[in-house]
Parts: structure tokens; C-alpha cells; sequence
């Protein structure tokens, strides 16, 4: 746990404590007195439950005002006694203590599994403790010795840059821009943020207690990330505007031959003993395969290189219905004279109650200076964020109208959005029919609302339903024999998120490629071997996106950690590469199929980037978080063939 020193004077704090979650203080004061009676029945939090008709639990407690006066002026002196030196805090709690403590806390059953889960997110218990025990028995010359070559200073990129140096193993970043910060470096139209809540959206290990919002935008984003490299000490390990373009397994030596092109477009090769590749699924815009795209005479760009022009007095199209569109409708559409949006597939898009909200300043002081109250207030947020959508997203079998639905919960929620939108849509009912999905709620991952239908409700804002025919020189001509003149052409088409390592070549044992390996079906036994490739490891890697909720960031460090126990087991073991066994990795992949048709994004109506063109899911992760850290969490040695060098000679 951070350590944390109370600050402030009675004034200040007695102010602060107005902000805080009340449930989330009590198990706070518990840890740092041991005094029961802040856990006694008399104040115990009322159930997390969402008020019929809205997707946000409410987590407040349910307290009177009676109650919460009289818990916050409790609180006030145990923080004075902490800021004076009259008190320490407790000692950090076990896992059955910690799972008594949720329980208790969100008045509703908290698993072995998912406690533990929680103490490491928590940073209660130090996960790295699995493979840093391992590694401290390796001497450090064999681990200075022992190159990583790290592809992407993004999110995932920099996470495994901070765990190999904490293991002192070498390695460089190749990074092909000339910042870090990935998606949130190279994505800056309007709106561009996170929906996921920020305090989960953020390293476990490295948590951010001063975010402005509870759903930031990009420029804070990506001054996280930044400072990330920072902070984490790894900036003199990256190597920008070096562009990976091949990579080839040395058989005989058991490395790999990393092909690089430099910022001045000079080839280069490097040798490493392992290759982690960290370039996510968010970074090859994909344009639509329309005719006639390059005749427009109007400016055109993609979503994610957004250009500023001034679009006041112009008549703008924007075609895709995505998170990006949605994000970036609103303030495109106050600058431009009108704005058509043309879709082709509708979205779910849920309420955001705190979308735009600010994080309140006293919620900010607790993060930094109450012992515990980080801790829980990340682990109540996973709770409410995380799993808690997991029951509605999994087919029931007596489930009678599987048309649109996977069972009565999901059902619910369908009615429960169809009916918000009918409220933001306004006077455009005729609209309506065209925003509800044929598909169930989380067939894709739920867009956050900010102001979605109220902007297709404008007058300057049209939604155009009819397939596009052509697009001409001067616009969009539609399947309905329509024209729309426009100006300018925006692309909110997403990414080739299911190219993953593509377009870098990519040649394993006896000369295999990736390429054909893969097909149109890339698959990873647990998101980050392919058979065939030795110490080849993918983050984000096919099956390990998220849909019905949680963090990214969450993923990304379930992986790290488990690429962080194949390394360490190498240099333990005095190896030179494992590669996953294929009889093993075909089976996992089995399962995943089949966990997979019985999802939400499975359902036969889902047509996204998700599926290949077999309707077979290849991106999605078919276990909810709780069993996704736990398939990653430990690495079993009979799962791989162990090489060494000369072995295939």
C-alpha cells in the first residue's frame, strides 16, 4: 500500500470528508483503528443497486443524514489523531479480512477468487512478488544479459517496460512515433476519452489520484502516460520513429531477428532473446471500401488523425456510428452549419451520470491522505464497474426469445435503453427505429452517453439510415437515390483491430509465418502464445478485449503479469525460449469458441470487428475479469516445449 500522511487543518479536513463514498470511509477507519464499531450492524451500508430505470448503482450507503453527520465527525478525530502523530495506521488486511470487509461494505457476497483478485489490483498484495522472487535468484549479469525488445510505447508497452526493469532485465522499447502513449498520443478529435471510470483507468501499481474528471479526456490521458515514462524510469529505453517491420526466429541461436527502419529510413537489425509485442489493436485506421472515396474534392480524414479546420458555415459528414463518432458528434456538430451522420449499424449507448462531472476536490484529498481509502474505493469500483454485468451478457438455455436477448436481465436492459433514447430523440420518434439494435445489450461494448440522442435530435444535425451508393466529388450519394452535398468527409470507420501484429511479417520455427498461421482466424493461447513462435508474447492479443466492463489497463496487467513468470522461468530454468505446445493451445482455443457463442457478442446478430468474416469471435475474451486473472495468473511449465540453443540443429 502507498504510504499516505494525513494533511490539513480540522477546517480542511471536516470540509473534505463532505466528498467522500461513506461506505468506502468506514473500512477505511476499520483498517486504520481495528475498532469494530465501524463495521457494526448498526451502520452498515444499504446494498449497491441501480434505481429501477438507470445503469448506476447507487453506492452511497443509504445513509441518513443523521448518520453520515455522525460517521464523519468520528472520522475527523481518528484523521486529526493520524495528522498529529497520536496514531498509526493498522496493518494492511489479509485476503479473508479484505473479503469480510467488501462483503460488508457492499452488502452482497464477495468470492475467495475475487478477493484475492482484489488485493492485488489494490496494490494490497504485491502480484510481482509470483516471478520477482524468482528473478532476484538469477544473478544479474545472466539478467542484463537476457534482451526484451518491447514493440509499442503505449499503455501496454510502458507497463512492461516497468515490470522488466523492477526484475532488472533488459530491454528496449521500439516505438514508431516520436511520443509514448499510443492510442492517446495519435487519437485527438473532439471529445476523445475514456469509457471507462479513470480511477480504474489507470496501472494498479501506479494509480493517479488527481484526475480533474471521473471520465477524462484525451490530453490527460496522455499526460498520464507520459509522465508514466517518467516515472517509471524507462524513457532512456525507448527508442522513437523506429518502426518494426520484421520479425524472424533464429532457430539454431533461439533469438530473435528484430528488422527495423529508422526515423531517417535506414534498415537496421537487432537480436533479442524475446520480443513482447505491445502495439494494441487501436492503431490501423480502417477506411471504408466504398466506391468513388478518393473522387471527394472536400477535405476527408480518419477519426484518429483529426485535422482542425473550421468547419463553421460547412456542411459536414461524418460516416460510422462508433465510440468515436458519438464522442466527437456533439462539438462538431456546433461548429458546422449541418452535420449528416451515416450509419449503418446502431449502437447501445448507456446514460453517463458522471460523464462530464468533476472529481470532487475532498474525494481528491481522501485518495492522497486517508490510509485504505484508495484501496477501497478502487476495489468498490471494479466491484460496481467490473463483473457486476457478467450474469446479463451469458445465454440462459430456457431463455425463450433469444432473437435479441440472451436472458431475462439483458431483456431488461434493452428496455431499459430503448427508452432513453426515445427520451433524447425528443421530436424525431422517427428516428427510433433506426437506433435500436438488432442485437442484445453488450453484443458490443455499451458507448457512454454525452448527449448522443439530444444531438441527432438537433435541427442541424440529420441521421441518415440508407446504405451508401457511391461517394462523388461533391458527396455521399445513398442506396435511396439521394445526394448530400458536403464540404468535408469525416471517417469515424474504427480500426483493423483484428489484424493485431499485421503489417509487420512475422516468421517462427521452420519458416512458418504468422500471416498464414493465422488466416482469418487469429487465435493466442491465453492471449499471448502462438505455437510456433517461441518467446513470442502478444498483449492484447486475439480473445483478451473487454465488453461489458472493466478497465483495458486491467487486461493489459493480467498478461504483463503472466509474460513476466515465462520470462523469469527462462532465466531460472537456464533456458533459451519455450513455445506453447499446440496441442494445449488448440484445446484452450476450443474452449474459447465455445464460452464464446454463448455471449453477447456472440449472438448471431452481432456483425463488428469482433467476429472474422466465419462469424467466429477472435477479439473478445470470453471470461469475465475475476476468471481472466485467473487464467492468467500462473504459468504451468508442461504447457510449453522448452528449447535451447542448438537444439535444432
Amino acid at each position: 500500500m502507498d504510504h499516505v500522511t494525513v494533511q490539513g487543518t480540522d477546517a480542511e479536513i471536516s470540509e473534505a470528508l463532505k466528498d467522500v463514498n461513506l461506505p468506502n470511509l468506514l473500512l477505511s477507519m476499520y483498517c486504520i483503528t481495528g475498532d469494530k464499531t465501524w463495521i457494526s450492524a448498526e451502520r452498515a451500508p444499504a446494498p449497491i443497486v441501480a434505481p429501477e430505470g438507470s445503469l448506476f448503482p447507487d453506492d452511497s450507503g443509504g445513509f441518513s443524514e443523521a448518520q453520515a453527520a455522525n460517521i464523519r465527525l468520528e472520522a475527523l478525530e481518528i484523521l486529526k489523531a493520524l495528522r498529529d502523530g497520536r496514531m498509526v495506521p493498522g496493518a494492511v488486511p489479509t485476503v479473508d479480512e479484505f473479503r469480510s470487509l467488501l462483503e460488508y461494505g457492499a452488502a452482497e457476497e464477495v468470492t475467495d477468487g475475487y478477493a484475492a483478485m482484489l488485493m492485488e489490483e489494490t496494490g494490497l498484495a504485491d502480484r510481482d512478488q509470483d516471478w520477482l522472487t524468482v528473478a532476484s535468484g538469477v544473478a544479474d549479469t545472466e539478467k542484463a544479459a537476457f534482451q526484451v525488445a518491447i514493440i509499442g510505447a503505449g499503455m501496454s508497452g510502458l507497463g512492461m517496460a516497468a515490470k522488466l526493469k523492477r526484475a532488472g532485465i533488459s530491454y528496449t522499447i521500439l516505438e514508431r512515433n516520436d511520443q509514448v502513449g499510443g492510442t492517446w498520443y495519435e487519437n485527438r478529435y473532439p471529445d476523445c476519452g475514456v469509457d471507462t471510470p479513470n480511477h480504474f483507468y489507470s496501472y494498479s501499481f501506479h494509480r493517479n489520484p488527481d484526475w480533474s474528471g471521473y471520465f477524462s479526456k484525451r490530453d490527460e490521458l496522455f499526460a498520464y502516460f507520459d509522465g508514466c515514462a517518467d516515472d517509471f524510469g524507462v524513457r532512456d529505453n525507448i527508442r522513437f520513429q523506429t518502426e518494426v517491420t520484421k520479425l524472424q526466429y533464429d532457430e539454431v541461436n533461439q533469438r530473435w531477428q528484430v528488422h527495423l527502419k529508422t526515423a531517417d529510413g535506414e534498415a537496421e537489425v537487432m537480436t533479442a532473446n524475446a520480443v513482447v509485442s505491445a502495439v494494441g489493436q487501436l492503431n490501423q485506421p480502417s477506411l471504408p471500401d466504398i466506391p468513388g472515396l478518393g473522387d471527394f474534392n472536400g477535405e476527408t480524414w480518419h477519426s484518429s488523425r483529426w485535422q482542425d479546420t473550421d468547419l463553421s458555415g460547412l456542411q459536414v459528414g461524418v460516416i460510422g456510428t462508433g465510440c468515436s463518432c458519438v464522442q466527437l458528434l456533439p462539438k462538431t456538430a456546433d461548429r458546422a452549419e449541418h452535420t449528416k451522420v451515416f450509419q449503418r449499424t446502431p449502437h447501445w449507448v448507456a446514460p453517463a451520470r458522471d460523464y462530464y462531472r468533476p472529481v470532487e476536490s475532498g474525494l481528491i484529498w481522501a485518495l492522497k491522505h486517508v490510509p485504505f481509502y484508495a484501496e477501497f474505493h478502487r476495489a468498490r469500483m471494479i466491484i460496481v464497474f467490473g463483473d457486476r454485468s457478467w450474469p446479463a451478457v451469458v445465454g440462459d438455455p430456457a431463455w425463450e426469445d433469444k432473437s435479441v436477448s440472451m436472458n431475462e436481465a439483458n431483456h431488461v436492459m434493452r428496455d431499459v435503453l430503448t427508452e432513453f433514447m426515445s427520451e433524447g430523440l425528443g421530436e424525431k420518434q422517427d428516428y427510433l427505429a433506426h437506433c435500436v439494435p438488432n442485437f442484445p445489450v453488450w453484443g458490443k461494448r455499451l458507448i457512454v452517453d454525452n448527449g448522443w440522442y439530444q444531438t441527432l435530435a438537433r435541427q442541424d444535425v440529420s441521421l441518415i439510415t440508407s446504405g451508401i451508393e457511391k461517394i462523388t466529388e461533391s458527396g455521399i450519394q445513398t442506396a435511396d437515390g439521394i445526394h448530400h452535398d458536403l464540404d468535408v468527409l469525416i471517417l469515424a470507420t474504427g480500426f483493423k483491430a483484428n489484424n493485431f501484429l499485421l503489417p509487420m511479417e512475422v516468421l517462427g520455427r521452420g519458416g512458418k509465418t504468422l500471416a498464414n498461421e493465422w488466416g482469418g482466424a487469429p487465435s493466442a493461447f491465453k492471449g499471448s502464445h502462438m505455437p510456433g513462435f517461441p518467446n513470442l508474447f502478444c498483449l492484447y492479443g486475439p480473445n483478451t478485449n473487454i465488453v461489458h466492463g472493466g478497465s483495458i489497463i486491467y487486461q493489459i496487467e493480467c498478461q504483463i503479469h503472466y509474460v513476466m513468470q515465462c520470462l523469469t522461468l527462462l532465466l531460472d530454468k537456464a533456458l533459451d525460449a519455450l513455445d506453447v505446445r499446440e496441442s494445449v493451445s488448440a484445446a484452450y482455443n476450443e474452449d474459447v469458441q465455445a464460452r464464446s457463442a454463448n455471449l453477447a457478442w456472440g449472438h448471431p446478430n452481432v456483425e463488428s470487428w469482433y467476429k472474422n468474416s466465419e462469424g467466429q469471435v477472435i477479439n473478445n475474451s470470453p471470461f469475465s475479469l475475476q476468471e481472466f486473472w485467473a487464467v492468467t495468473h500462473d504459468v504451468s511449465p508442461d504447457d510449453f516445449e522448452l528449447l535451447q540453443a542448438g537444439s535444432n540443429t
